[in-house]
């Protein structure tokens, strides 16, 4: 493989992807939490309304209801892991571009080698290599079953 097709392929392709998954986490984070505070501040103002009325068995009901939404958001957020998930792949993301300008400027480590390309390789696949390993731990540790 060439250098210009390993670097539009597989780096730049996984940059791309880095880039997609962590805006998207960072959406789903930033949603669930602004979901999260508009229903937790309403709660005690609904409550100031409850009166015994039928009006106030229907704010019963939505403040129960509005708490049951909020434990089942905050529940999913912690599942998905969606502000981790977001700052770790921009984090992957900001690497791979950083290592590609020292390569692409034959900057730092690159800066006369003999071969930067087989280095420049190496440090890629390495990085991704670390980054699968991590998200191997994390889906094993996921799946585990606690003995009771």
């Amino acid at each position: 493989m060439d250098e210009q097709t390993y670097i539009t392929n597989r780096v730049d392709d996984q940059i791309n992807w880095f880039e997609r998954k962590s805006a998207f986490n960072q959406k789903q984070f930033k949603r669930s939490r602004t979901i999260i505070i508009l229903l937790s501040v309403s709660i005690p103002f609904a409550t100031g309304f409850i009166k015994d009325t039928d009006i106030g068995v229907v704010i019963k009901i939505a403040v129960g209801i509005a708490g049951v939404i909020i434990a089942l958001i905050e529940g999913l957020a912690s599942l998905n892991k969606y502000q981790e998930n977001w700052v770790q792949y921009r984090t992957y993301a900001e690497t791979l571009k950083q290592e590609k300008l020292l390569y692409l400027t034959k900057s730092g480590k690159y800066f006369e080698l003999e071969q930067p390309f087989h280095h420049f390789v190496n440090n890629i696949e390495s990085m991704l290599n670390k980054e699968n390993q991590v998200w191997s731990q994390y889906i094993t540790k996921k799946t585990e079953v606690k003995p009771k």
